[in-house]
């Protein structure tokens, strides 16, 4: 500690630096260390970023053949509002229903929430079988939550349209990245931990 000084009037005061034990930069050591502690961490962003950066890649040099998501999407979203005695009909990406209309573009099908599902499931640490299962039982799920969400910003739209905007842009996009992780996690507790299926 250090000792303190009786100041001289008018003089100004100065802080006291104290030193800190051990080195002040990261030593080779330190760098491995750390290393060494988050490896499970590490062994999985490294291999989600490259899966990402692959899907998005791939998406984006193709993305004109991929404009059918959008339109099977406005098509379904139509089907399904009438089932529910909603007055509706899709052209293209547009749906048209009782006066209100959306349009349904890349962000809407759920692509891209597809691929951030996929990047992890891949990138996990665990059997090619478990991966496999991943997906192919999680893809449909994320469509059927994505199809859900289109249905429930619809009657939104038509009931409160002050409303859809918020709900839309926040409350949504909140409730799917949450909703990404719930499936991430149901997938790794029932099928990568458990082995039952």
């Amino acid at each position: 500690m250090a000792k303190k000084d009786k100041q001289l009037k008018g003089a100004r005061k100065h802080k006291t630096i104290e030193k800190v034990d051990g080195p002040l930069v990261h030593s080779k050591g330190n760098v491995n260390a750390f290393l060494k502690k988050n490896e499970r961490i590490l062994r999985f962003i490294g291999p989600y970023l490259f899966y990402i950066a692959l899907f998005t890649g791939t998406y984006v040099l193709f993305q004109e053949k991929f404009v059918f998501l959008s339109t099977s999407t406005a098509s379904a979203l139509s089907v399904l509002m009438s089932l529910f005695g909603v007055e509706s009909s899709s052209y293209g990406q547009s749906v048209y229903m009782n006066g209100f209309s959306v349009m349904v573009i890349d962000e809407c099908t759920g692509m891209y929430e597809l691929l951030v599902y996929a990047g992890c499931v891949l990138a996990y640490p665990t059997t090619i079988r478990n991966k496999a299962l991943g997906i192919i039982l999680g893809i449909p799920a994320m469509l059927a939550i994505n199809m859900f969400r289109l249905i429930f910003l619809s009657f939104v739209g038509l009931m409160y349209p002050a409303l859809f905007s918020y709900v839309h842009y926040y409350l949504w996009q909140i409730t799917f990245i949450f909703l990404i992780v719930m499936l991430m996690l149901l997938w790794i507790e029932k099928i990568v931990k458990s082995g039952n299926i």
